[in-house]
């Protein structure tokens, strides 16, 4: 079975003032503590400020020798331009408009911006040959602290599975097929950012679809964050992915952690909130009629 080398990323980007799930930095801290006892080489991109409390953490697991913290302070400098283009894109009304909740996470777009950067970030780890082989990225708050997995404890073993040599995500529902701008205005998700496997020579690759998705974007004046860019990558080049059907943080059990213990029917759902799933909610009607309202008064609105 091969091990797996693991990539994720913690950067304070504000979100304990987000309207839309609100998260203070403790939150994801104790989300990490939660997991971060797996045995497998670490590599966490963060900044200065917090890069000891992680190097911290993990050593308090034992686990320093497998731990790799890399510094980086100023993340809009790494892809500026598209860093530009997204606020100027919020900035000027028509996206908010356009998209059905207005105080959704993903509009944000620092946030929507780092959560692209996580193919980047797995890059780098590969070309600085931080890790090789089998890379998976997962998410510094994966869990959320327990909403799946109930027992911290179990996560001390090295996690291993022999995956195809092919990019491996994971869905829930169905894989959509709407039009790009249909899925950015309702929100609807199907494919998981919190964790995905691929092999090394893959990683340039799929950061290389996922900017250009985002790019493609931003040309449209619309951005989103790394749930649509992965299914954009996907219709790109189909040939070079695997998908499988599971439930938020489920591959992990399915995929080589069988022993550890899950909340009894739990309903998994998404990070963020889509039309198809709360159709029958009185609060995503009333804002599917103010969002057509808004929709009419912009068509019929001198240009």
């Amino acid at each position: 079975m091969k091990e797996i080398s693991l990539v994720t990323a913690f950067y304070n980007i504000g979100r304990e003032h987000f309207k839309a799930i609100p998260r203070t930095n403790d939150t994801y801290m104790n989300n990490f503590k939660f997991w971060c006892r797996l045995k497998n080489n670490l590599v966490v991109y963060t900044d200065s400020h917090h890069a000891e409390i992680i190097h911290n953490i993990r050593e308090g697991y034992g686990l320093a020798d497998k731990t790799t913290i890399v510094k980086i302070d100023k993340i809009d400098e790494i892809e500026p331009e598209i860093f530009k283009r997204m606020h100027a894109i919020n900035e000027n009304n028509w996206f908010e408009d356009f998209r059905i909740l207005p105080n959704a996470t993903s509009n944000i777009p620092d946030y929507s911006y780092l959560m692209m950067l996580k193919n980047w970030f797995l890059k780098d780890a590969v070309e600085k040959k931080i890790v090789s082989d089998t890379v998976a990225w997962i998410d510094f708050g994966f869990n959320h602290g327990g909403d799946l997995y109930t027992v911290p404890e179990e996560f001390d073993f090295c996690w291993k599975y022999d995956f195809s040599n092919k990019i491996h995500l994971f869905y829930y529902g169905e894989l959509d097929k709407k039009p790009v701008f249909e899925i950015v205005r309702r929100l609807c998700d199907c494919f998981m950012g919190c964790l995905y496997i691929l092999p090394d020579y893959y990683c340039n690759e799929l950061w290389e679809l996922t900017r250009m998705s985002m790019m493609e974007l931003n040309d449209m004046g619309l951005y989103d964050d790394d749930q649509l860019l992965l299914l954009m990558a996907y219709r790109k080049r189909p040939d070079i992915f695997e998908v499988h059907k599971s439930k938020w943080f489920m591959p992990l059990k399915e995929y080589g952690g069988s022993h550890l213990t899950i909340k009894v029917n739990k309903e998994l759902k998404g990070i963020k909130y889509t039309v198809s799933k709360l159709s029958s909610s009185l609060d995503i009607k009333k804002k599917a009629l103010k969002n057509s309202y808004i929709t009419y008064k912009n068509l019929t609105s001198k240009w």
